[in-house]
């Protein structure tokens, strides 16, 4: 497997936004936010192995996820 570096994950993070932008129901957007999070700690921790970033990428998205539909529950829907 490669070495996965910080912009690696930043991609993946601009590609969720483009696909954010085309199915909008807000889930793809808290994963490019889980993407660039784990992207802006690669690059402050280089040498962080890619199992943890999967794990990491993997609690974010789900914490991220979790919170958006906490959030959508008791505020409703939002505008759009």
């Amino acid at each position: 497997m490669m070495h996965i570096v910080f912009w690696h994950w930043w991609v993946l993070a601009g590609l969720l936004l483009v696909a954010e932008l085309a199915w909008p129901r807000y889930v793809l957007l808290w994963l490019a936010f889980a993407a660039a999070a784990v992207g802006f700690l690669l690059l402050v921790f280089p040498n962080t192995p890619g199992r943890a970033q999967g794990v990491l990428f993997g609690l974010l998205c789900t914490v991220a996820v979790i919170a958006w539909r906490r959030y959508r529950r008791e505020h409703g829907s939002p505008p759009g």
